[in-house]
């Protein structure tokens, strides 16, 4: 699986390096990484979407810090990978607040960026094994399963109830089903699939999930039960 990296640099120099040095890591490490950049936060934030495995970001930048820049991104984004790329180091401290991954402070050696990049990788590649990628107008967006309520089928749009809110993709019930089976979810009728750790209550065809009210239908009722006894008796985690 490719790797997506952002390079939020506004020094041409600077960020060329850097490209030669993902570059250079890909080949050493047998990893795909794709790779773009911007020349300011806010281009970053723009629609931002959570499409980025990694943000190498420098801290001074033009119109928005860097550091205001990472703040805004973890209030949608808790699991996108930051690495500062900068030479104000006393600003070390405040990157525990965006659980920074590591600072690389230039100029930049290859040594340096390379084991702290590592890192960097290895934290998005656990993030990986847990996460849901949808996709969506203009890039990917990164769901947790556990997060999910259940998934809705409507015309052709698929709409996924989160906590976070709703998110629709262009896709089919029967695909998402497939990938979101060894999550648990279950089918309760042709248009939604719930997830039974957002389950309430069950009363006669009306289930109860989050705050929300959808039905089974009858003729999957039966199997349905037969499932959601068998998560709950823990047979299926």
């Amino acid at each position: 699986m490719a790797l997506d990296i952002a390079i939020v640099e506004d020094d041409d120099g600077y960020a060329r390096t850097l490209e030669q040095y993902l570059v250079r890591f890909g080949e050493e490490n047998q990893k795909a990484l794709k790779v773009k950049r911007y020349k300011e936060a806010v281009s970053l934030l723009t629609n931002y979407r959570s499409e980025y495995d990694i943000i190498l970001m420098d801290i001074d930048l033009p119109m928005m810090n860097g550091m205001d820049a990472s703040k805004k991104i973890r209030k949608t984004d808790d699991s996108v990978c930051i690495v500062f790329i900068t030479n104000l180091a006393q600003m070390a401290c405040e990157g525990y607040e965006v659980d920074a991954v590591d600072f690389v402070v230039k100029p930049v050696s290859y040594a340096d960026f390379s084991m702290k990049f590592k890192r960097a990788v290895a934290k998005a590649e656990r993030n990986a094994e847990r996460e849901y990628r949808v996709p969506v107008a203009g890039g990917i967006h990164r769901l947790i399963p556990k997060d999910i309520f259940y998934v809705e089928v409507r015309a052709h749009n698929i709409i996924y109830h989160c906590e976070s809110g709703k998110i629709e993709s262009r896709d089919t019930l029967a695909a998402v089903e497939a990938r979101l089976k060894p999550c648990g979810f279950l089918r309760c009728n042709k248009c939604y699939l719930v997830n039974p750790r957002h389950i309430l209550s069950v009363n006669g065809l009306k289930i109860c999930v989050g705050n929300e009210e959808i039905y089974m239908s009858q003729s999957r009722r039966k199997e349905f039960m037969g499932e959601l006894a068998l998560w709950q008796s823990g047979s299926r985690l």
